[in-house]
């Protein structure tokens, strides 16, 4: 692993979803990870590795999910976007309402130790497990002639795991950082770390990846 050599200027570190209902205590999924985040030292661990790599890669995008106004009126109630997981975002309880990503609270914000800073880009309209999907995360990539693709964030087993399949397939090299990302339990990262991301990619401790930089 310490052999490879990364091109920085061809390099963008995507970080999916640092956001308070996940991260924060009184957040919506906040009680599911945070033994994991814990455990995995993985909030400091993504401050470390957003401070040692900027100035060096290309670019660094933020893709938090969109936010929805309470009672998630731009959905047709019962409709396939109430079914499987945004339907249990949708019933998820916080301290400040119910519903995850809610406008107006602090669900959707990012968190302060994950504070986008000058020269980062944040990339609007995130609002399914693909950061591609509905954004303009390929636009970027493109206008910034990126080839590798580094993903951190959250879950890995859903947001990262799409966004690295969708990167994938668009043609992008692919780089997870383990230590860098995070879900509920310790099964769903090591099967992903195991199964999922070598097939279409790489996995790397984020040390290892800020070493393997040219």
């Amino acid at each position: 692993m310490s052999e490879i050599k990364i091109p920085m200027e061809k390099t963008a570190i995507v970080l999916i979803e640092p956001q308070n209902d996940f991260l924060s205590p009184g957040g919506t999924m906040y009680a599911h990870i945070k033994e994991q985040l814990a455990e995995r030292n993985v909030i400091a661990n993504l401050q470390d590795l957003l401070a040692n790599a900027r100035g060096k890669v290309a670019k660094i995008f933020y893709c938090p999910f969109h936010p929805f106004d309470a009672g998630f009126p731009e959905l047709k109630k019962g409709g396939p976007a109430y079914e499987g997981l945004r339907g249990i975002e949708i019933d998820m309880e916080a301290d400040w309402g119910t519903g995850a990503w809610l406008r107006g609270t602090p669900g959707p914000e990012i968190i302060k130790e994950l504070t986008p800073q000058p020269g980062d880009v944040v990339v609007e309209g995130k609002k399914t497990l693909d950061a591609f999907h509905s954004t303009g995360l390929d636009y970027y990539l493109r206008a910034n002639e990126i080839e590798y693709v580094v993903l951190t964030g959250f879950h890995t087993d859903w947001c990262v795991e799409s966004t690295a399949r969708s990167a994938y397939d668009k043609g992008y090299r692919v780089i997870v950082i383990g230590d860098c990302t995070a879900t509920d339990t310790q099964e769903e990262q090591d099967f992903c770390e195991k199964w999922i991301f070598p097939k279409i990619g790489k996995v790397m401790k984020y040390k290892e990846f800020l070493k393997a930089l040219v």
